[in-house]
Order: structure tokens, then sequence, then C-alpha cells
């Protein structure tokens, strides 16, 4: 069975680029070694960026220009040819007189093999980094089942892009990798998904039998065809799974649902995702936590809205781009459950996401998920959040 909410993957098509940094300049003259790029030139460049990558979490858009004497070099990555060609017609016009060169590269890195292009997480939970190094910055995680697009790869780790088209650094050990063909041969399967926050899938159906991996909420395996083993004792039957990588258990049936049912195509209502939200309550904060092990702000949003037919952005800053802006009203009184409310200490620099409630009151991961309000006269008020508080979105309609 295919997950309608997952996009298809194509090595040379691309659902999103990243910018790993802002653009680069070694200026080298033979004689002098300028400081800056001519205007005009630095001008073209960043009109083609702002075109091409304006969000620098989803595109590939890192350029180094050598100039030396009347030649001009461009070297660098790109995920994108068409930004590739403008980048060039850019540059050209901007430095007429100068002979340009181009040696940037277009990711996937060509060099990968056909069987290294595509990977499924293998583990319950994948830690993504900003850096190929575990001392990095965690920037997001991935659930069991889930696809990515390999990039390119450096030492023991991959470059990877996300479904929801994050780019981030992922262990080699944490995939299964193949072409294509395994992940449509994975979608196309009969896929189930963990529905209690956590578990263990076992080599055998017994609850005594050795642990094979931990699951969380969340993890999608595929269910083998074979009869369920019943244990008349406990009265547990168990379900014959196999992982992203072939290795296979048991799991007790009633911690599974089917894909569609826990991952919804289409939007449930709010008052479902304050139901789902408040049974993540007590969970610890995380900075880059985007699964039942630990949430950022962002990552428990994106998570809950997940789980009740909605995708979001990774970040809160991306968050806010979505949804319907509306006004939150007298003592926020038009606020509904499921809204979500955006904090900042600037409109345009949000840092930080809640779920309404419904009126003043919301629910967040902050130190851990809890309920706080933005009304001075009730117990759990913060005055920082109303102070901070810039607008709501509503992604729920009396519809849903």
């Amino acid at each position: 069975m295919s997950n309608p909410m997952q996009p298809q993957y194509h090595p040379r098509m691309r659902y999103g680029f990243h910018l790993t940094g802002a653009v680069l300049l070694a200026l080298l003259a033979c004689k002098r070694i300028e400081k800056d790029l001519p205007p005009v030139l630095a001008t073209a460049v960043e009109g083609v960026r702002q075109k091409h990558c304006p969000d620098q979490r989803l595109c590939v858009f890192d350029v180094q220009i050598q100039i030396r004497g009347a030649n001009l070099k461009l070297t660098g990555e790109l995920s994108d040819t068409v930004a590739q060609r403008e980048l060039l017609q850019a540059v050209k016009t901007a430095m007429p007189d100068f002979k340009v060169e181009d040696e940037i590269r277009i990711l996937p890195d060509e060099n990968l093999p056909e069987g290294e292009r595509f990977g499924l997480v293998r583990v319950s939970v994948a830690n993504l980094r900003s850096r190929p190094a575990h001392a990095a910055e965690l920037a997001l995680q991935l659930l069991m089942g889930s696809s990515v697009v390999i990039l390119k790869r450096e030492g023991g780790w991959y470059y990877v892009q996300t479904e929801e088209q994050y780019l981030a650094w992922i262990p080699r050990g944490a995939l299964s990798v193949g072409d294509q063909s395994m992940v449509v041969a994975w979608r196309a399967a009969e896929l189930i998904a963990i529905k209690a926050m956590n578990g263990t899938v076992r080599v055998q159906g017994r609850a005594d039998a050795a642990p094979l991996t931990a699951v969380v909420l969340g993890n999608v395996l595929r269910r083998v065809p074979e009869a369920a083993v019943s244990n008349s004792n406990a009265k547990v039957k168990w379900l014959a799974v196999a992982l992203p990588d072939g290795r296979q258990g048991y799991i007790e049936s009633e911690m599974v649902t089917s894909v569609a049912e826990l991952l919804p195509n289409a939007p449930l209502s709010g008052a479902a995702a304050v139901a789902q939200a408040q049974r993540m309550l007590g969970i610890p904060y995380l900075w880059g936590g985007t699964s039942v092990s630990g949430f950022d702000c962002s990552g428990f949003t994106q998570t809950v809205f997940r789980l009740n037919g909605i995708r979001l952005l990774r970040d809160a800053s991306q968050q806010a781009r979505q949804g319907e802006l509306i006004d939150v009203g007298e003592n926020f009184a038009e606020l509904m459950p499921g809204d979500l409310l955006f904090f900042g200490e600037e409109e345009d620099r949000i840092t930080h996401v809640a779920i309404s409630l419904g009126g003043a009151h919301f629910i967040h991961a902050s130190d851990f998920v809890r309920i706080n309000s933005l009304d001075e006269n009730d117990p759990d008020y913060v005055e920082y959040r109303r102070r901070t508080f810039q607008f709501a979105k509503r992604f729920f309609h009396a519809s849903n």
C-alpha cells in the first residue's frame, strides 16, 4: 500500500533547494587580492539566489567566485540546473568583458552509484545534523520508514533531502540505501504504523523474546503475509513485520494501525489535534527534536499536525508562512482549538510556535510539552509569551 502523503522522488527532479551558506568570495587576482565582489556582480548573484533559493534551509546555493585577471571561475554546488543556467547568464551579463568558466557541481552528485541515490530510515529515530559530525547541531529527526533522496556522501555520512524538503546530514548506518525502485516497492507494500508512544519489535512472537528494535509513535513497518501468532496465556496477538532493511520480527497487534488511519490524507479537526497534543504532555524539550523522544517547539507542532492530516514545514519561521492569518479578537476570544500561535521579538523573526487550545490557553514545547496562557489572570500565564506574541494562523475549519 503506498502512502499518498509521501511525494514521489526522482533523481533529477528537485522539490526544493538548500543554501549551505552565504554566497562566498575568493577573488584572486594575479597581482592583488580584492576584498569584495564588484557590486554589479554581487547584485547579479544575489538576484539569482533570491529567485531560486530564498530559504537557505531548503536549497543548495553554495557558490564561490574566483577572478584572475580577465577570467572568472564559478565553483561550488547547486541543486538545480535552471539556477545554474540563470546564474551563468547573470554573471556574463554583469561582467561582459570577462571569460566565465563554470565548474559548479549539480546535486545529487553524479558520482553516487545508482544503488545509492535513495534511502529508507531503518532505525526508530534517526538524528540528522547540520554538519557531517555527531557533535554537530541536531537539525531534525526522521522516523523509521521515512524516505530520503541522497545528494552526496562524505565519509560515514549522507547529505539528504527529506520528504518535507529539509536538508541535513544523516549517518550512513541509519539508512537502508538503494535505487528508486526500493522506495517504490516499500510504498507499494502493506504498511502499518506504530500508534503507541513506544514499543518493541521482538525476534519472536513472545513478550520474553529478545528485542529486534525499539519503535516509537509514527514508525512505519511492513506487514509480513504470515498468520498472526496468539499467546493464549497473555491473550496477546503478535503480527509478523519487516523493517525497511528487511529484518523481520513480531509486534503486538494492539500497538499498530494502518498508515492511512495514523497519518491521514486530509485534515481532521482542531479538536482532534488538541487531543493528540495533550497525549504528549510532559515529553521533554530537545533542540532539533521531531519525535516523541523529545521535541523542540516546531517539531511538536509538526508532529501533531502530521498525525492530523496536515504537513507543516520544519521550523517555526517556515510554519508561519503557512495557514490562514486570523484576527485573534479581544482577549484572544476568537482563537479556536488547533490554531497556531507565533512568537518572536519582531514579526518577521518568528522563533516560537504553539497550538491554541481555544481562547488564551495554548500547548507548546518549552522545557517540556506544557500548557500555558496569554491571560494575565490565569495561574499559568507567561508574560514573555504575551509580550512576544505576533499573530495566529488557522489550518482547521468547521468543514474539517
